[in-house]
């Protein structure tokens, strides 16, 4: 059998270990146990260090093969949970985190909510009834993707203030004093709609390309992200101060 890329972990299985850290990095391989032991876990799959390594060797490529095994992977984890990510009646999300081998705490980069798009939307407010919450899971979606997949990864440097998450972070301080309310909670599901807007103009003025609207964009943008903050400047100087190879690479638990 050819060596998997891609560890699947959920619904009491698992194809990894916890002595696989080398390999699935310390988060993934402790879900792998967790999910062995039966412990609740949300399904999921990680790939692995090596893909990280690889990732770099191919000047920033995934191959054809990573993609096709993550696609039978994430069938597994649909399966388990009972929706289907990018469905426009039953949409699944994901959340994308890195995980090297020796923990690196807040040194690497996460996604969250990725699969919410304007296909998505309605189906997770139709079944949750509560657009708020939607809109605002969609706000902190499009902040998190622009800072750490449209701006880090693709090595911007802004100076102090200009940043895309700071742009952002202005903007919905300035709204929420527009509407008289100091509390992100105070926010309508019309106002965080709003919200959503505008920060996707930002992003296109300030950066010049649009927040993908397409689960799977979304999906690969993140996990590529995530690879990235293994050498981004944060990364690079803990590593140097605790001694950690460079050459390991993150694994990626999504």
């Amino acid at each position: 059998m050819s060596k998997k890329n891609v560890y699947y972990f959920g619904g009491g299985k698992a194809d990894g270990k916890a002595d696989m850290k080398n390999l699935l990095g310390g988060k993934g391989a402790n879900l792998a146990e967790m999910s062995s032991l039966g412990i609740p876990v949300p399904a999921g799959y990680t790939i692995t260090t090596e893909m990280c390594t690889a990732y770099y060797e191919n000047k920033g490529r995934v191959s054809k093969e990573l993609i096709a095994e993550a696609a039978k992977s994430l069938a597994k984890v649909e399966e388990v949970m009972g929706k289907k990510f990018g469905s426009t009646e039953n949409p699944l999300l994901l959340s994308v985190r890195s995980g090297a081998r020796q923990s690196m705490p807040g040194m690497m980069d996460t996604v969250l909510n990725v699969g919410l798009s304007s296909k998505t939307i309605p189906a997770l407010i139709a079944k949750t009834g509560d657009e708020r919450f939607v809109y605002d899971a969609y706000r902190r979606l499009i902040t998190m993707y622009a800072d750490v997949v449209m701006e880090k990864a693709v090595g911007i440097e802004p100076e102090d203030g200009e940043s895309v998450r700071s742009r952002l972070e202005h903007r919905f301080d300035s709204l929420k004093e527009e509407r008289g309310v100091t509390e992100d909670s105070d926010m309508t599901a019309d106002d965080l709609k709003g919200v959503s807007a505008e920060f996707k103009k930002i992003i296109k003025d300030t950066l010049g390309k649009n927040f993908p609207d397409d689960a799977e964009k979304q999906l690969w943008g993140a996990i590529k992200a995530v690879f990235q903050s293994w050498n981004g400047s944060r990364a690079i100087i803990y590593r140097q101060i605790e001694g950690i190879p460079h050459q390991w690479g993150t694994a990626v638990n999504v």
